[in-house]
């Protein structure tokens, strides 16, 4: 295609000579590439109509380099119209940039391109859900990257991009259900994901090293919630027998609740898992293996399906333990707080609205600790390699947590 353009902000307020001139080198007529030249003059030195700076005596300086740049562009194209081949944006960029017309070396593929090789490698990896993270970073990065109207590269991750990215996901991005912006923690896994995929091309040496110290994972403390033991109760003596699906969802529950598990983990469990009462199993995520002894209740539930875990995928799963919780009356309201970006935001639910599989294995370990079971037994059951990792879970109400310090004082 070999077009270009140069183009500035002719909406822009700045005063003076501010505003930034910038090349697109259009690839085709849906991938572009956007440029800043480094050059920055005032409104009235600007041809909208020729595209192009005007000679004037002010600018003397801009305007010789605004020619170079020009011839530069010129002789880019030409040089790959004469060999007959594609100039790609990547290619184009990289001459831009270099003020050369050296051949690129095309070892490594463009960002995206890499990204996709890395996330389809990890898929005999990893559990399913990584994956999907891995695709929301992606999603994210595109969004920016259309926002923006330039081509991220892996030269694009300097401070200011870290910045101005995290700015756009917590204040202009537009989410599936059309609200604008997402929650920090949100943010901040796509920050540690796309550290964990720079830093895996720079270990690999398929890119120079790139400083990341200032890319900080955003975190914060979220108020999950955990069932009691009463509400578990209620929840496994609903009547399901009329909505098969439902029965098996309610009977996945009462497993996830009394053996901490994962739902990955839940949905491996067999036969030669069992012996003399105790379920033995490899965590898919970890690799670790746990031991869980089976109180009667999941032991009941897995005699059903001939000790087999009933076959429910999360999506059902998570779409209808709700309906069982608002069945069994787990209705209190819960007011959950977050931050997006620097706004706080709160919002009240029902309980039985915020239920989900992680749940189970949070109420397996908030009951657990509440019974003065040790936390080093529990997290021998639990998997968890840290006590911090493991506290985590524990989802203690102030009320809770004053009767463990009453009971503690003996007072």
């Amino acid at each position: 295609m070999y077009k270009f353009s140069f183009n500035i902000n002719t909406n822009s307020k700045k005063t003076g000579a501010n505003i930034p001139i910038k090349i697109r080198y259009y690839e085709n007529s849906k991938k572009r590439v956007q440029i800043d030249t480094g050059i920055k003059i005032a409104k009235r030195h600007w041809s909208e109509k020729k595209k192009r700076l005007k000679n004037s005596a002010e600018i003397p300086f801009e305007f010789a380099e605004f020619e170079k740049l020009e011839k530069l562009v010129n002789t880019i194209i030409y040089h790959y119209k004469e060999k007959a081949t594609p100039l790609t944006c990547k290619k184009f960029k990289y001459h831009f940039k270099n003020r050369s017309i050296d051949d690129l070396n095309d070892s490594t593929q463009d960002f995206f391109t890499e990204l996709d090789l890395f996330i389809e490698a990890k898929k005999n990896n990893v559990v399913v859900d990584v994956i999907k993270d891995y695709n929301t970073l992606k999603k994210h990065l595109l969004s920016f990257q259309d926002h923006r109207e330039t081509e991220i590269t892996f030269q694009s991750f300097t401070y200011e991009f870290y910045h101005n990215w995290c700015h756009f996901l917590a204040y202009e991005y537009v989410r599936r259900d059309k609200l604008v912006g997402l929650k920090n923690n949100s943010i901040g896994k796509s920050i540690k994901n796309l550290k964990s995929f720079l830093n895996y091309c720079v270990q690999t040496k398929k890119i120079e090293p790139i400083d990341l110290s200032a890319y900080k994972t955003i975190q914060e403390e979220v108020d999950h919630i955990y069932l009691t033991t009463d509400e578990i109760l209620a929840i496994s003596k609903l009547d399901c027998s009329s909505d098969l699906e439902l029965e098996k969802v309610k009977d996945f529950f009462v497993i996830g609740c009394y053996t901490g598990l994962r739902f990955s983990d839940i949905s491996r469990i067999k036969p030669e898992y069992i012996n003399d009462g105790l379920l033995q199993i490899r965590q898919k995520k970890t690799s670790g293996k746990v031991i869980v002894p089976l109180r009667p209740l999941a032991k009941a539930v897995l005699k059903k399906y001939d000790y087999f875990s009933p076959n429910v995928t999360s999506f059902v799963f998570n779409k209808r333990i709700k309906e069982l919780g608002e069945l069994a009356n787990i209705n209190i309201p819960i007011e959950l707080q977050h931050k997006r970006g620097s706004i706080k935001e709160s919002k009240t639910y029902k309980k039985y609205e915020l239920i989900s599989s992680h749940t189970c294995r949070r109420s397996f370990c908030t009951n657990a600790y509440l019974d003065g079971i040790d936390v080093q037994l529990i997290m021998k059951i639990s998997g968890h390699k840290t006590e911090k990792a493991f506290r985590r879970y524990l989802k203690l109400s102030s009320l809770e947590a004053a009767l463990k310090l009453k009971e503690a004082w003996g007072v």
